[in-house]
């Protein structure tokens, strides 16, 4: 008889709509003495509807303005001047979810995804190089802050994006998980998140690259199940991207999240 195994389940952040007002107001009125706003609120419930699984995760396109707001430098989208890191508000919310997860991942949109303007350098190239070594500090303050690692999601990440931001707990996600995205991002790491439509490109892409793990997004037991011809149980996880926020979203991962081994 088949025995059930149960695998990880982890968060790779995703949207979180905007509360009533009522809601809203009655959080402020619980924060005394700190620095809050609407993405704190969120950050805070989006945490507390992963609780439970086994890897939590803050963050995800709704997070923009946040990466947006800690860079200096920038007016009404363009690069005017030489930029620098504001860090205080990565900071607060960095703080705020490690009361959560000791282990808590930040997911944040990859440079790209910012469509900041260059008003300064006039050269592609070094252009994104400046703004990845912004990002390397802010991920920096983040870490220091107590957050175990950092997700960067996009579409497709370019050149040096894959050159110069990923590391030990820094992961690259692509949104869509198109064929040329994918084989860009393996590239530079080991292990993926998919889709879990994409999974058909697979036996493809085992010919090609490496891949020491796999999340999938999305998945159900039928798809996990199908991934034991290429991978053992113990290098799938369950991904989840929440669409729009919510307990059940997170339970419904769960409950598909296993194997029968």
């Amino acid at each position: 008889m088949n025995k059930r195994r149960n695998l990880p389940v982890w968060s790779f952040g995703g949207e979180e709509p905007d509360p009533d007002v009522p809601t809203l107001a009655a959080w402020a009125g619980r924060q005394k003495d700190v620095d809050c706003d609407l993405l704190s609120f969120k950050i805070e419930r989006s945490l507390g509807d992963q609780k439970g699984i086994d890897r939590l995760a803050y963050g995800g396109m709704f997070y923009k303005d946040r990466v947006y707001d800690s860079l200096g430098g920038i007016r009404s989208g363009f690069l005017c001047e030489e930029p620098w890191v504001r860090p205080e508000s990565l900071r607060a919310d960095a703080s705020r979810a490690v009361a959560f997860s000791r282990k808590v991942w930040a997911v944040l949109p990859s440079p790209a995804q910012l469509k900041i303007e260059d008003g300064i350098f006039h050269d592609r190239e070094e252009y994104e190089s400046v703004l990845c070594s912004l990002y390397g500090l802010m991920m920096r303050e983040i870490r220091d802050a107590g957050v175990y690692g950092t997700i960067l999601v996009g579409e497709q990440f370019s050149t040096i994006e894959r050159e110069m931001l990923p590391g030990r707990r820094v992961f690259l996600h692509s949104l869509s998980g198109s064929s040329r995205a994918v084989s860009g991002i393996l590239e530079v790491q080991s292990s993926l998140s998919l889709p879990a439509h994409r999974l058909p490109v697979i036996p493809d892409l085992l010919d090609e690259y490496e891949i020491r793990s796999l999340s999938v997004i999305d998945g159900t037991e039928k798809d996990f199940s199908g991934l034991l011809t290429y991978f053992d149980a113990d290098d799938l996880t369950a991904g989840g991207l929440s669409p729009g926020g919510g307990k059940n979203y997170w339970e419904g991962i769960s409950s598909h999240a296993f194997v029968l081994v």
